[in-house]
């Protein structure tokens, strides 16, 4: 999540996805953009600013857009499941999604690849093309689950993009993605929001999706470098073959922990982000009404950019959109905002973003993001085309 977070030092001699400081805190924000091709003459501007901000002045967060308002979908009406999809749907385990958070959450410690992997500490970090051990036992955690399923397997890119297909059998250049990003930021930080729990929903719509055939191709693809200014995703989309033709990309990102710290009494639902048109949405949430109607379809902002992977494919023209945790609206409230554990070493399943007893009582929240991937089961079962043929 924030793909394009700032890693350069500054006068607090910190790195800022570890620090705490209010400056900091600020570029972590969604929309606060750095764009590292300005002007020396601006970024020494910039700097000195940052500095000023750094030596003890005050700074007020920035705040929402009052005139920004979430679209709106109407006619959303349940019609009839189709018995198929809904089997489908109903094979999605709880239990199955917290085995594989759980395990993109530890990776660093080398319990899946071995001690060659020990860092000491948890991390899934990406520098450049270099990820660290636990970057790199994830990269192979996700290599072999794929093999396992039977998807046909492509590590791409430099960034190391762990792709597996699910070819289709009448119209296989009609593609679908749902993806989700496995790295994260450096030091002790185990992301099991941001974002193990997007990849162990990838995982485990992989583990249902590939046991069936389906008309036009799926591709699950767990994305490397995305809090690298989305280099991964960029890249993926920069090497598509021409004439590629990607229907709908749907992307996850922190979607485990849905109660605000914020407001802890606020109604949990689904965020949504994209940019453009709403048909490939309006599918996702007719799924939702139809398969998983316990799941409550909450704001949906038309951002220019998510700070996602999304954003990558929208940038090209391809419908995509982001599904976020309902923290998005608050973002930008005074402390404590929504989920301060997002590039928090506390963002994990034993510590406290996940602890009962804090003050909110905000817990990750497994059942949510498992109905989060019942509803993207059925949506792309429905759109690809469900050959009602096992594999």
């Amino acid at each position: 999540m924030f793909g394009t977070h700032f890693k350069t030092l500054f006068g607090c001699g910190r790195r800022q996805s570890s620090c705490d400081c209010v400056a900091h805190k600020l570029l972590a924000r969604p929309r606060f953009k750095i764009s590292l091709k300005m002007g020396s003459k601006n970024l020494i501007i910039l700097c000195a600013g940052m500095l000023t901000i750094l030596a003890g002045c005050q700074l007020v967060p920035p705040k929402m857009d009052p005139d920004e308002k979430p679209a709106v979908l109407t006619g959303l009406t349940r019609g009839v499941a189709d018995p198929a999809v809904k089997a489908l749907v109903d094979r999605v385990s709880e239990k199955q999604y917290r085995d594989y958070q759980l395990m993109i959450e530890s990776m660093g410690l080398g319990l899946y690849g071995g001690e060659v992997y020990n860092m000491g500490f948890r991390n899934r970090d990406m520098e450049g093309t270099t990820g660290s051990l636990g970057n790199e036992e994830a990269c192979l955690y996700l290599q072999d689950s794929f093999k396992e399923m039977g998807l046909t397997l492509t590590v791409q890119g430099n960034y190391k993009n762990v792709v597996g297909e699910l070819t289709g059998t009448v119209t296989p250049e009609k593609i679908y993605v749902i993806g989700a990003h496995y790295d994260h930021i450096a030091g002790d930080m185990p992301g099991g929001d941001d974002n193990a729990s997007g990849v162990a929903s990838v995982l485990e719509a992989a583990r249902i999706l590939s046991q069936c055939k389906f008309e036009s191709t799926i591709r699950f693809i767990a994305f490397n470098a995305e809090e690298d200014a989305k280099l991964g995703s960029k890249d993926y989309v920069k090497k598509l073959p021409k004439n590629t033709n990607i229907i709908g990309m749907v992307n996850l990102d922190t979607i485990l922990r849905p109660g605000s710290d914020a407001k802890p009494d606020r109604p949990i639902d689904v965020e949504i982000e994209t940019n453009g048109p709403l048909t490939w949405v309006r599918a996702y949430a007719q799924a939702m009404v139809d398969y998983v109607p316990s799941l409550v379809l909450g704001d949906i902002w038309d951002y220019a950019e998510s700070s996602s992977d999304n954003d990558s494919f929208q940038n090209q023209g391809i419908p995509a959109f982001l599904i976020i945790e309902n923290s998005d609206g608050d973002w930008y409230a005074p402390n404590p905002i929504a989920n301060p554990y997002i590039h928090h070493r506390e963002d994990a399943s034993d510590r406290r973003a996940n602890d009962p007893s804090t003050t909110s009582s905000v817990t990750y929240d497994y059942a949510f993001a498992a109905n989060i991937t019942r509803a993207v089961v059925a949506l792309i079962a429905q759109e690809a085309r469900l050959a009602n043929t096992a594999r």
